[in-house]
């Protein structure tokens, strides 16, 4: 029961920093309250992991440097501004993919989905086993992809890839 509490307080407290954010804090409590119901937890469960979780925010903020805080609250900022221009979803990778190579891809895909879903069906193989496959599986679709772009395109992914990503890591 104590593991459970702390994995819970944990888990909570990682989810505290994202909390902070206004336009999260709906989302965060949606499943905090799906997660409490689930756990059938006590309303004194409830408030005992309230205050973990806002004594671990302390703690944690206590240990970085004003700088690092600056910085961190600046990540936050830019952040929102993002999600607020739209600019939190990944583009493409690619662009322009001709209509052919876009159906060819998605044929690619449905391919390997319906595959993976065999593999996850075979009771016949491991755990390790089925997680050999699918890695394989989608190696082997992922160079079949690549094998449909030109050189141009080729190089751009190779650009995209290689881009640092602007703010703290999920």
């Amino acid at each position: 029961m104590k593991r459970i509490l702390l994995l819970s307080m944990l888990g909570l407290g990682f989810l505290s920093v994202e909390a902070q954010q206004s336009h999260r804090k709906g989302m965060m409590h949606q499943r905090g309250a799906r997660m409490d119901s689930i756990l059938q937890l006590t309303e004194a469960q409830k408030l005992q992991l309230k205050a973990l979780q806002e004594e671990y925010q302390q703690k944690r903020m206590a240990v970085y440097t004003p700088e690092q805080k600056a910085k961190l609250e600046q990540l936050r900022k830019n952040r929102g501004e993002r999600m607020k221009q739209g600019k939190h979803r990944k583009g493409p990778m690619v662009s322009n993919l001709t209509n052919e190579q876009k159906n060819s891809m998605r044929a690619i895909k449905q391919q390997q989905r319906d595959e993976a879903a065999l593999i996850k069906a075979n009771t016949t193989l491991s755990d390790a086993e089925k997680k050999v496959k699918l890695k394989a599986l989608h190696e082997a679709n992922r160079e079949n992809m690549r094998k449909l772009l030109t050189p141009e395109q080729l190089e751009q992914l190779k650009q995209r890839s290689q881009k640092p990503m602007d703010g703290p890591a999920r």
